[in-house]
């Protein structure tokens, strides 16, 4: 399925969509988004026949199902970058229409009221009574009351359809938001390692996050050494502990205006920009050994002050493959794989070392 509606058409799809979102046992990401957008948007759609019958039997759409659906039905169309940059158009002119209409009610209920209260002050002690005055003046007066009314009432059902866009608009930031964090680690993730990369070889500088023209940007990528050695030995619940130590690690050594990454199940990455190899390189085996000299307790065992028996503590290493971009017409995918080449041949050499790429 492709996308060629218009703003105006989005708006009304995501008004549509958001509401059945929010129902589902999935969390409102990219993928969420572009599953709910196909459906409200074409109701003989396949896709729209199976939630049907999966909500028929099931109730709700929980995140495999979700998952399952998008790639069935929408992931040979291609990413949905797309589909989130319309949806989001869509709620900010939302917005901005709603912004506009109550500004233009408010404008109306004060110009009204203004009026109302003239035309009471310039009445005379005779035409204080409603009997006393022409009918002519009355009939104003009362539409101009009635008039009020309606503005009051509809100022009230602006501000309340206000206060429900602001709910939709954060909601939507909250879900790109997320979209770009892996759930374990609170790192970026895959999808923002590729946009930062990207940003910071894009020719223009102007880019956001990108290093000034001519800088250096180094990469550095990680793995954790014998990985599914420790789920094994010691369950998956200690493996999480272990991704969750390393990536504090790298969030606390990732300088200013880098970005620590997970971008695999145990596989991290570091993007540099305007670091040069030999500070990248650094910076790599500070990471090393900062993670060599950790230990890390299982959770639940040895607690209460009790000493812990010597397996209880487990030491983790990993391995680092280091690189710079060579500039020119070296794409993103390139200079990652050389990164990644680096990566495995300090793997080949024997784990908890850096090697720096060629």
């Amino acid at each position: 399925m492709e996308y060629h509606d218009t703003v105006e058409r989005s708006t009304e799809l995501l008004r549509k969509a958001l509401p059945l979102m929010s129902r589902q046992a999935a969390g409102l990401h990219p993928v969420s988004y572009a599953v709910w957008y196909a459906y409200v948007a074409d109701a003989q759609s396949a896709l729209h026949r199976e939630v049907d019958a999966h909500l028929a039997q099931h109730g709700t759409l929980d995140e495999a199902a979700t998952e399952a659906l998008y790639r069935r039905h929408l992931m040979a169309r291609g990413p949905d970058e797309a589909v989130v940059q319309r949806v989001t158009d869509g709620v900010q002119q939302l917005l901005d229409g709603m912004s506009d209409s109550a500004a233009a009610a408010g404008d109306q209920t004060a110009r009204y009221g203004h009026t109302l209260e003239r035309l009471s002050a310039e009445l005379g002690p005779d035409q204080a009574h409603p009997d006393q005055r022409p009918a002519a003046l009355q009939e104003v007066l009362e539409h101009t009351q009635q008039m009020q009314q309606a503005m009051t009432r509809l100022q009230q059902r602006l501000d309340e359809s206000r206060r429900e866009i602001r709910h939709l608009r954060d909601e939507v930031r909250r879900a790109r938001q997320e979209s770009l964090v892996d759930a374990l680690t609170t790192l970026a993730n895959r999808r923002a390692f590729d946009r930062r990369l990207a940003a910071c070889l894009a020719a223009d500088a102007a880019v956001l996050g990108a290093p000034p023209a001519g800088a250096p940007v180094s990469l550095v990528v990680l793995d954790i050494d014998h990985f599914k050695r420790v789920n094994d030995s010691f369950g998956h619940a200690f493996g999480d502990q272990v991704l969750r130590a390393v990536a504090q690690v790298m969030s606390t050594l990732c300088p200013d205006g880098g970005l620590a990454a997970r971008i695999g199940g145990e596989e991290f990455a570091l993007v540099l920009p305007g670091r040069s190899l030999e500070q990248a390189r650094a910076l790599a085996e500070r990471l090393r050994a900062t993670v060599a000299a950790s230990r890390i307790r299982r959770k639940g065992v040895a607690g209460d002050g009790q000493a812990a028996a010597p397996d209880d503590i487990q030491r983790i290493t990993v391995s680092l493959g280091v690189a710079v971009h060579a500039g020119g017409d070296e794409s993103a995918a390139a200079f990652a794989d050389r990164a990644d080449r680096a990566l495995y041949a300090a793997k080949q050499g024997g784990r908890d070392r850096v090697v720096v790429a060629g």
